[in-house]
């Protein structure tokens, strides 16, 4: 019997069954009055009780059994006990004993032996049988958005599923024009999903992919009796795409950066749903498919529309699990967790997003173009003004060499999630993973000797590791050179031993290297906080060289974005309703809201004029945060004169006399193209960076000056061969630029790593990137971050 048909056919009970009022026989008070557990069906003439659902959700329903199992099953009419899956959705006590105790038993034994080989956790019940492998499906129709019932389902179906390819209840072919079943619109009703008796799990779910051989399916929204033999083969990913995207956090593994918990929340995501707080089996089912589907093709919008044929469940739950993808997906593009980059033009869903919010963004940097090109994506109107004659900031390239170089960032740390990666794989261009083998050579050419290069890196980790333990009860900072010199000598002292020359050579190396990370020489950085971005996960992985240079991904940001080159900003008036900004020259743009990706160094310069005035507390934290700088300088020579002894390592270290200058070209990088049969002939280059006390030689040396002093330290590091002179040269001079003024920012003595996050809170910059501030990923990440501020 249709449950329209049954409803039609009861009546409330009697005063008797509705009323039933018990007294409390010790106080003499009421309780409250119970709900009739108990209404009446007219049938022949006669009243028969039908049992009422004891979920309280179902005060209102009149349950009808969905298995129909049993010989003895109610049908709709009489039944001892109700068991209650969803609002909608009940089995009846006969058929609940038919799987239970009788024939229907082995079924669900047979059932259960595939959950626990499929990788399920829980004891599943016979609840979860039903909801698994009893209850219909739900598809929607593409023609009239009308929802059917089917008794299979498949991606294929979902996508080309009409109304005449499903029955309606009484056996005829469903039309169009049949209404559908009132009962659909049930899900989408405040506390509906609440009251599910049995978790949400997907059929088949490509996050099966990433997750099944590592998690217990029913923890993180899969079902462990519907999994797929190969995932790989189901959804191939290519090597390089495997190596980049790692979606989710393995067990016991929390250390990268841009993976989530697939079997948890994280805070963000509470605050924007938290009517899964208390549940998160849907939400977690929805979240995960779709950065699964992101993550096997990032070249390709991941749509609701896409994200629909993949859920896959029985009963009316998909029809909430569909509605529910539409917010899902809007949230995690926002977020810049997917649909991101370089990507063709977007779906209408996701244009008008923004609702056609005018953003003005200064500064066509990295961050800047990867705002404009997501909130353009996303429906915005943006404008982006630059102060110099061509795009970019940091990242510039230089093409003269015979190989792309890098002036700026050209190295990517850590592939692994790294959004720059993804937009490399997004515009097909190569980059070179780099390996891991560096070898020394001492001031005279000679290989530095293994049991010293071991035992001074152990001693260095150790200062490190005493270093973070003087931060953890420090009650003042003091500067990190000279804390790590005390600890040293206390240490040498204690043990009455004394370093070699080798030895503090290979220490004064260490002391380098780590001034090139922090971006300033070590006695203006804090010894308390100089490491805060440890605490958080960052990227994973190999580095790699993007051996086609960064600008060729900042040139297909750009496209089509409206950029104005050389107009400087000279104030933003953020006074009144909308923002007003001025550029030399006198003209003026109005607009909703304002991104400001400048460097740290043209806030600190004052250049801009805010106002009102940016806030005290902001002030003192960009004045608080240092400018590290950094200065490349690039060779190239008509031959590869160093692979044989460096044996093609990507990399070489100078470990340079202590009677040099600290931070003097370290480490050699080589720049030239390997295995690739077009780079023209003489494309050999070498590079290396200045750093911490010398960083400023480019300031009081020519560049041919500067690239001699390089040349030099060559012919030092290989005197068994004839160093030719360079065909050409390039040397940066990025502190001196008044639209840059530095390389990356660093905490120095007195700060700590709040100050990015106050930064943060109103201008975005690889400054304000407290996760990852020496990278212009940190930069790239920061951007898609405002983008959900301003959404937001």
């Amino acid at each position: 019997m249709c449950r329209s048909a049954l409803s039609r056919r009861l009546r409330p009970t009697s005063e008797r069954l509705q009323r039933r009022t018990v007294r409390q026989k010790a106080f003499g008070r009421r309780f409250r009055q119970r709900r009739p557990d108990a209404l009446v069906e007219i049938k022949d003439g006669k009243d028969g009780v039908v049992k009422r659902c004891s979920n309280v959700a179902c005060r209102d329903v009149y349950p009808v059994c969905v298995a129909e199992a049993s010989h003895r099953c109610s049908k709709g009419n009489v039944s001892s006990r109700w068991h209650h899956i969803s609002t909608d959705e009940h089995l009846c006590q006969a058929c609940y004993e038919y799987y239970t105790c009788k024939d229907g038993l082995q079924l669900v034994r047979q059932w259960r032996r595939r959950w626990k080989s499929g990788g399920g956790k829980s004891q599943p019940s016979v609840k979860n049988f039903i909801a698994e492998e009893v209850l219909p499906y739900w598809v929607q129709c593409r023609l009239c958005d009308k929802w059917r019932q089917v008794t299979s389902i498949s991606p294929e179906v979902i996508q080309t599923f009409r109304c005449e390819n499903s029955l309606a209840e009484n056996g005829e072919v469903n039309q169009c024009t049949v209404l559908e079943n009132p009962v659909v619109k049930h899900p989408l009703s405040v506390n509906w999903y609440h009251n599910l008796s049995t978790p949400v799990m997907l059929k088949n779910s490509p996050a099966g992919r990433f997750l099944a051989n590592e998690y217990y399916c029913d923890l993180v929204g899969m079902s462990p009796t519907s999994r797929l033999d190969d995932w790989h083969t189901a959804y191939p990913m290519s090597e390089e795409l495997e190596e980049v995207m790692q979606p989710f956090y393995l067990p016991n593994d929390y250390g990268r950066a841009l993976s989530c918990r697939p079997d948890a929340m994280e805070s963000q995501e509470l605050e924007e749903f938290p009517e899964y707080r208390s549940d998160q089996a849907l939400y977690l089912s929805i979240r995960n498919l779709v950065i699964a589907l992101w993550s096997i093709n990032p070249k390709e919008w991941v749509t609701p529309e896409k994200c629909r044929q993949f859920l896959i469940c029985r009963g009316l739950v998909r029809i909430l699990l569909v509605h529910e993808a539409n917010r899902i997906v809007r949230y995690l593009t926002q977020k810049g967790l997917v649909n991101f980059g370089i990507l063709p033009s977007p779906p209408d869903f996701f244009a008008s997003t923004a609702n056609r919010l005018s953003v003005l963004i200064i500064g066509a940097g990295i961050s800047g173009l990867t705002a404009a090109r997501h909130l353009q994506n996303l429906g915005a109107e943006v404008m982006i003004l630059e102060s110099k004659g061509e795009i970019g900031g940091r990242i510039c390239d230089t093409h003269h060499m015979g190989t792309v170089v890098g002036k700026g960032g050209q190295l990517i740390t850590g592939i692994v999630n790294n959004p720059f990666a993804v937009m490399c794989i997004q515009a097909g261009l190569k980059y070179r993973p780099l390996s891991d083998a560096c070898p020394l050579f001492c001031s005279d050419g000679s290989l530095v000797d293994a049991y010293a290069d071991k035992k001074v890196e152990f001693h260095f980790n150790s200062l490190l590791d005493a270093v973070e333990y003087y931060r953890s009860r420090a009650k003042e900072d003091n500067n990190l050179l000279d804390l790590l010199m005390q600890i040293h000598d206390t240490y040498l002292e204690e043990n009455g031993t004394k370093f070699n020359t080798t030895e503090n050579e290979l220490l004064s190396f260490h002391i380098s290297n780590l001034e090139y990370s922090c971006g300033a020489s070590l006695d203006k950085v804090s010894s308390i906080h100089w490491s805060q971005n440890e605490q958080f996960a960052q990227f994973a992985g190999r580095h790699a060289l993007m051996t086609s240079g960064c600008s060729s991904i900042i040139d297909r940001l750009a496209n089509g974005l409206n950029i104005k080159l050389k107009h400087r900003v000279t104030k933003i008036d953020y006074s009144a309703g909308r923002v007003k900004v001025s550029v030399e020259g006198g003209r003026m743009f109005y607009s909703d809201k304002v991104l400001v990706t400048v460097p740290l160094a043209v806030l600190q310069n004052n250049a801009i004029e805010f106002i009102p005035q940016i806030p005290e507390r902001k002030a003192k934290s960009i004045a608080a945060l240092g400018c590290g700088k950094l200065e490349k300088v690039a060779l190239q020579f008509p031959e590869n004169f160093w692979a044989k002894k460096t044996q093609s390592a990507d990399y070489f270290g100078n470990v340079a006399s202590v009677t040099l200058p600290r931070g003097l070209f370290n480490v050699f990088y080589d720049f030239s193209p390997k295995q690739d049969a077009s780079c023209a002939s003489g494309s050999n280059v070498l590079m290396c960076y200045l750093s911490g006390e010398v960083v400023d030689l480019v300031k009081v040396k020519s560049d041919a000056e500067t690239a001699a002093i390089c040349l030099e330290t060559l012919r030092r590091l290989f005197p068994e061969q004839k160093v030719p002179d360079p065909l050409n040269y390039m040397v940066s001079h990025w502190s001196q630029d008044p639209d840059i003024g530095m390389a990356y920012s660093y905490i120095k003595v007195g700060a700590d790593g709040e100050d990015y996050d106050i930064v943060a809170e109103d201008l975005a910059k690889r400054a304000s990137n407290r996760q990852f501030p020496q990278t212009f990923t940190g930069a790239l990440v920061s951007g898609l971050r405002e983008v959900y501020k301003i959404l937001g």
